[in-house]
């Protein structure tokens, strides 16, 4: 029953990861005469392939690790229960683990390894379907770094499921990101009232912190006066022609509804149209903000350019097929 053997899912992950959590620097020998376990001591037990020894280690350091770290630590403790052998260690590693995507903000980069991960649980389990909706969460909010284990881990799930939609969204994967130069603000005060947007790259740390917290009873985070621009004026975007397929720019992923109407309302106040959608997850559920229509990647990009970039805000291009 390893986890291990799965595909060699596991090994990419474990490979990817490594890069984030085994860049610190090793704790320091304790000074006592008392053994202290360090997070050193639970990497080598892990890469060793001590599970049991480094998922006890993850435990009892991944509390005393700071926030910025902390779900990644416990994503580790994770990946070495479930390479156990045991049924109720890898029942344990499954509760965690929805416990960890419950609690961390779809912003963080690890909220996606943590799909990647709920992908490869759910795939071991045979719920094929339900691997390709985890792994469809993680791609919707990952950042450009993972698109290259996104891509691994696509090839082995695609290869157990035929989905439409995961097919569509891991080929986003083989799109360079959009490189645009953000606009020179007109002046600092305009520039703050930029930054109101929540939990995008302008967000504070504070703001994220807050969400990640509190995930299901978050408020959003109280937004500074913008007044509205009047030189900027809403694009024309939609569709003349032929509406089944077209583009629309994606702005963020959010756990909870209200942080994404506070950046779909910052964003109408300089002119800029949003809307909200809702993607049911099994253990979460994302309001994903967008804009368009747009009738060709080229235009959807130079509006990010022109619009958003100024504003700081982030945003993808994606290639949308109506149902019609």
């Amino acid at each position: 029953m390893k986890f291990w053997n799965v595909c060699g899912v596991t090994v990419i992950l474990s490979a990817f990861f490594s890069t984030n959590l085994f860049a610190q620097p090793a704790a320091a020998a304790p000074t006592d005469t008392q053994a202290t376990v360090t997070i050193a001591d639970a990497q080598k037990a892990y890469v060793a392939g001590k599970w049991k020894e480094a998922a006890a280690a993850y435990e009892a350091v991944c509390p005393k690790e700071p926030d910025s770290v902390r779900a990644e630590c416990y994503l580790w403790n994770v990946l070495a229960l479930s390479q156990i052998g045991a049924a109720k260690d890898f029942s344990k590693a499954g509760k965690r683990l929805d416990s960890l995507i419950n609690k961390t903000n779809p912003q963080k980069a690890v909220y996606a390894d943590l799909m990647m991960t709920k992908a490869q649980f759910q795939l071991y389990m045979g719920r094929n379907e339900k691997a390709a909706e985890a792994l469809i969460h993680a791609i919707e909010t990952s950042q450009p770094h993972q698109a290259v284990v996104l891509q691994k881990v696509c090839t082995v799930v695609q290869s157990k499921v035929k989905n439409a939609t995961l097919d569509e969204t891991c080929k986003r994967l083989d799109e360079p990101a959009p490189q645009v130069e953000p606009a020179k603000q007109a002046s600092a005060p305009a520039q703050k009232a930029e930054q109101t947007v929540p939990e995008t790259a302008a967000s504070s740390d504070q703001q994220a912190k807050k969400a990640e917290e509190s995930p299901t009873q978050a408020t959003a985070p109280a937004a500074k006066p913008v007044a509205p621009a009047p030189a900027v004026q809403p694009a024309k975007t939609e569709i003349a022609k032929d509406d089944h397929e077209y583009w629309i720019l994606q702005l963020g992923a959010f756990g909870v509804r209200s942080n994404a109407e506070l950046l779909v309302n910052n964003l109408k106040k300089q002119g800029i149209k949003g809307s909200i959608e809702e993607r049911q997850g099994e253990t979460k559920t994302l309001y994903l903000v967008q804009t368009g229509k747009f009738e060709t990647k080229e235009k959807a990009i130079d509006f990010g350019a022109q619009k958003l970039a100024p504003l700081n805000v982030e945003f993808r291009a994606i290639l949308k097929k109506s149902s019609k």
